[in-house]
């Protein structure tokens, strides 16, 4: 049995951090009631799995679906890792940026792109859309479906 304070520190993290598990529902409130509350060892494993799984870089939701399940948290480890989407930044410009999936363009469609999206920020609206449509049907084809592809006018 031990407060609040000896958990933080145990899994080295503030008392606030374990309070904001147990208001999400990932780690059981304390046993007793008010100044009398402490924890067990049961939470100081729950809170270290919730860490570990969070430095994995699973989702806070995710994880709470997994210590809600019956299954082993060990063997769904490998599974939550794949969650993970890899995406590459684009700088467009000064100040904007486009995540993509990586692999999904070509180098040629982000010169299009990027040239696209200029000519939109200075106004110069291109009538001939057929070179960056192309672009932009091929791209929102292959990673969309039907009800989601993209509009362009």
């Amino acid at each position: 049995m031990f407060n609040i304070e000896y958990l933080a520190q145990k899994a080295d993290v503030s008392r606030r951090t374990v309070r904001y598990y147990i208001q999400r529902g990932l780690l059981p409130p304390p046993l007793g009631q008010k100044r009398g509350s402490y924890y067990t060892d049961a939470h100081l494993e729950r809170l270290l799995l919730i860490l570990k799984l969070s430095a994995k870089g699973v989702p806070l939701i995710r994880i709470k679906t997994v210590l809600e399940s019956d299954a082993q948290f060990e063997e769904n480890i490998p599974e939550l890792e794949i969650f993970r989407m890899r995406c590459e930044k684009i700088e467009i410009c000064d100040g904007i940026e486009l995540l993509v999936k990586s692999g999904l363009l070509k180098d040629q469609d982000v010169i299009d792109i990027k040239k696209y999206i200029i000519s939109l920020i200075q106004g110069e609206k291109d009538n001939d859309e057929k070179a960056y449509g192309a672009v932009f049907n091929r791209t929102a084809a292959s990673s969309l479906d039907k009800d989601k592809r993209l509009k362009y006018n």
